[in-house]
């Protein structure tokens, strides 16, 4: 049986209570027939209302939505209020869960939760408006005016997100301009890591402040010629996402995953205060060292480079033999069965769990998942067994 999924958890008494409010109306939707979800008139399929991963942004849209349309404050939207949204009877029917012909908060925060997963958006879009918003809106009026954008490292796609080409960005353009652009670079294999990297590089080589990198503006920044291979619309200088895409490529050639690349940059950034690049050897220190690894600092003069240190956590990588992604998978399974909290779980927490055959937490898969023969799994065993056994 489906059940209703809340991703962040509300910071005041109020959200809270609404949370509560959720689960309790929502516990008796089971016999209810499936949401099916609207997006500009044009049906998609139907969407399970247990099955909906309510977000902190969707309370909040909500809270906004019924400040402005409740006109009477009774904590409902009728249908002379909704329709002033430009609802349509037949779009809103299927989240009028309690058949009463008006919304109640619950019912608008699965609507405005059932759009937002339609359109792809995720709480980080939300963050990233709101940042840039307070950064760029220099008339402080809620809003983002085209020209307001022009000196923006963000994005170089930034007139595609005005929907309605009126020249400035509400915070729906933006949310979903931002959403649109992180699913294409997810498609190339660009990360958040890649996309925070190709700003940092404009910011710090920009000389001429057209937000790109010409190729007489490359070697300040560590990059040759030979980056210029991803300048795709051949005007001979690198946009922020050219740039993305080539860290991207980077990472992924030399094996890092975006863990290991943004720890390379935080020991850059807090051990160099001098801008050179350079951090003393001694500020590096990995808790797994392996001698086949060698050192980090590979031509001994003391000082580690951005170079050296992602080249031994790329080797690093190699031998712990699996990503982040099987990492966080293996820690939250040893969060939940670990009973006795030595961050590992045994033969018994195993049976405890009681998973079956195709969990990697069947008690019958310990002797091959235990590598170190101490009776029992620790999260890098763990993890190399879901990168093994992951399916692609």
């Amino acid at each position: 049986m489906p059940t209703l999924m809340l991703s962040h958890c509300c910071r005041s008494n109020r959200s809270s209570a609404w949370l509560l409010v959720l689960l309790a109306c929502v516990a008796g939707l089971y016999a209810m027939p499936s949401l099916v979800a609207q997006d500009d008139g044009t049906p998609s399929e139907p969407v399970d209302p247990l099955s909906i991963k309510l977000l902190e942004m969707d309370l909040t849209a909500t809270a906004k939505l019924f400040a402005r349309h409740d006109l009477d404050d009774d904590g409902a939207l009728s249908k002379s209020e909704y329709q002033r949204l430009k609802w349509a009877s037949d779009e809103i029917r299927s989240f009028d869960l309690n058949r009463s012909g008006d919304l109640q908060s619950v019912e608008v925060t699965l609507k405005l939760a059932a759009e937002r997963e339609r359109a792809g958006i995720v709480q980080m879009d939300s963050i990233l408006a709101d940042r840039y918003t307070k950064r760029y809106d220099s008339n402080r009026d809620g809003k983002l005016q085209l020209k307001e954008l022009e000196n923006n490292t963000f994005s170089d796609q930034i007139e595609s997100y005005d929907r309605n080409s009126d020249d400035e960005l509400s915070a729906d353009e933006l949310i979903r301009g931002l959403a649109f652009e992180r699913k294409f670079r997810d498609e190339l294999g660009v990360k958040g890591c890649d996309q925070g990297g190709a700003m940092a590089l404009i910011n710090q080589g920009d000389l001429n402040g057209d937000r790109q990198l010409g190729g007489d503006e490359l070697d300040a920044v560590g990059l040759d010629s030979a980056t210029m291979k991803f300048d795709r619309n051949d005007n001979e200088s690198l946009s922020v996402s050219e740039l993305a895409e080539y860290l991207a490529d980077r990472r992924m050639r030399m094996g890092m995953t975006p863990s290991d690349q943004l720890l390379a940059r935080n020991v850059i950034r807090r051990g160099n205060p001098d801008g050179d690049g350079l951090v003393p050897a001694n500020l590096f220190r990995q808790a797994d060292t392996d001698p086949d690894l060698g050192r980090p600092d590979e031509n001994g003069d003391g000082l580690l480079s951005l170079l050296e240190i992602e080249s031994y956590l790329a080797k690093q990588r190699k031998l712990l033999g699996f990503d982040d992604e099987s990492a966080n998978r293996a820690s939250i399974l040893i969060a939940r069965n670990d009973s006795n909290g030595d961050r590992k779980l045994s033969q018994s927490e195993l049976t405890a769990s009681g998973a079956d055959r195709d969990s990697p937490l069947f008690p019958q898969k310990l002797s091959l998942i235990d590598q170190d023969g101490d009776a029992a799994i620790d999260l890098k065993e763990l993890a190399r067994f879901i990168q093994k056994t992951r399916r692609p």
